[in-house]
């Protein structure tokens, strides 16, 4: 059983194939350059997105098949039936262990290592069909690797105590090749059976995952950590009191409001030493400590249904349910190359975004009522409308995605593709086109492109 490594690092970039046997006798023990273990070094002072030459170096590893290059192009020899699976974003290596130790439990786990970053972990497992065989084409392997991959993320994740990251399931999956003195390889790990699928699965949620919150302060401020739902908690609470306070003199006395404020902010859920510390951070409340901490004590102690009652408003409740709803089922964006609203579903097997059409939008609607929120289509409509949807520009996140220039004048090839007689044609192409690109990311808003290339295809 064979796997792909790939050297890619900016000025080399080879493909070869190893034996699972050499990458994990390579894996245990670290090269005297120390690649790994340098780009682990600079991983916590790098941004997202940022590109490192430390990163580039690491060789990624693609465990589905063996591939090779012919004529620049990419082409699989042999699928080996290995399914990755990752478990990331961990805080070092106690968790990463911690799901090693999990997963060598499982007589399906083939191998099992920490990443490069060493805040993850990859499981790999083996699929085959029935009789042992495994798909010759790349067509038939891509249909068996995609159903692979849902059915091995299914048996694993009620296993782990940490959520599997779902990735894109294809034969050109990779990782970066890691330093794991302690990986699990089983090589007489049980094979996982699978007929071939005729056709590739449908985009079906994986789980849908209802979170009901034991904190009061959660389910009463949607959406809010701990913090912000305090503040957004106590901030009602008091402007309830203060309604209900018809007599109250900014100078005059302060102990009514108190008991009032105390009352909603034991209704609201609030802890009685949250209640305190921000009753004794406000400027309209008594500066006695003493006086404060009693009087919030009592309120708490006579007062009944804690946490039964929100001080905010019901529209207020509802805008922030809605918005934690949507934020935790779904991703949306407005594309605004096509002025539409595209969704994807979390927590699923949707990698890609859709268009939202009127049947998506009732399906969130249908799916806020199962959780008890009513959430009609005008307010879906509503909330898609608003700057709660972020804008995505397809054209910025390509260009600014672009990995640094290797110094070829690629412009200039692909100018030498149109036959033309003109002797300054590749110059003139060269400059009209970086001159368009500057005006799609906005450098130069002052002047207006209006130079245009004219082509004339000739068909005979």
């Amino acid at each position: 059983m064979r796997i792909t490594l790939v050297r890619d690092d900016g000025k080399v970039n080879t493909m070869r194939t190893l034996r699972i046997e050499q990458l994990v006798e390579q894996m245990k023990v670290e090269t005297k350059t120390q690649p790994v273990s340098k780009m682990r070094e600079v991983l916590p002072f790098m941004l997202p997105g940022d590109k490192n030459d430390y990163v580039q170096k690491v060789p990624k590893l693609i465990p589905a098949a063996a591939f090779f290059r012919k004529g620049g192009i990419t082409t699989m020899s042999e699928y080996n039936g290995i399914v990755m699976i990752q478990v990331n974003n961990l805080s070092g290596h106690m968790e990463a262990d911690e799901v090693k130790e999990r997963v060598k439990e499982l007589p399906q786990t083939y191998l099992a290592f920490t990443g490069s970053s060493g805040k993850s972990v990859k499981v790999w497992v083996r699929f085959t069909y029935p009789n042992d065989l495994l798909p010759t084409t790349s067509e038939e392997a891509e249909l068996f690797h995609a159903h692979a991959y849902r059915l091995a993320v299914k048996f694993y994740q009620p296993q782990l105590p940490y959520d599997i990251e779902l990735k894109v399931p294809s034969l050109e999956q990779y990782c970066r090749l890691t330093f794991d003195p302690n990986l699990y390889f089983n090589p007489e790990a049980m094979p996982i059976y699978m007929k071939q699928p005729a056709a590739m699965p449908g985009e079906v949620t994986y789980r849908e995952r209802v979170q009901t919150e034991t904190s009061p302060l959660q389910r009463l401020a949607p959406g809010y950590e701990k913090c912000n739902a305090l503040s957004v908690l106590f901030e009602a609470a008091f402007a309830r009191a203060l309604d209900e306070e018809t007599d109250y003199q900014p100078e005059g006395d302060k102990q009514s409001l108190l008991i009032n404020l105390a009352g909603h902010c034991f209704r609201a859920g609030i802890p009685e030493e949250d209640t305190v510390r921000w009753s004794r951070a406000h400027y309209r409340l008594p500066k006695d400590d003493t006086l404060v901490r009693e009087t919030v004590r009592n309120v708490y102690r006579t007062c009944e249904g804690f946490a039964s009652k929100s001080s905010l408003l019901p529209e207020q409740l509802f805008v922030m349910q809605m918005d934690e709803f949507m934020k935790r089922r779904y991703d949306f964006r407005f594309n605004q190359l096509t002025s539409q609203v595209e969704c994807r579903e979390r927590n699923s097997f949707n990698f890609y975004f859709h268009p939202v059409d009127k049947r998506l939008m009732a399906s969130i609607a249908m799916n806020a009522h199962y959780e008890g929120l009513k959430l009609w289509d005008k307010d879906v409509v509503r909330y898609l409308n608003s700057d709660h949807v972020p804008v995505y520009q397809p054209i910025e996140e390509f260009l600014y995605d672009l990995p640094h220039w290797d110094g070829k004048d690629h412009i200039g090839d692909l100018a030498k593709r149109v036959p033309c007689d003109h002797p300054h044609w590749a110059k003139l192409f060269r400059r009209w086109f970086l001159s368009m690109i500057a005006h799609w990311r906005g450098m130069d808003k002052k002047h207006l492109h209006i130079i245009l290339p004219f082509i004339i295809f000739v068909l005979y």
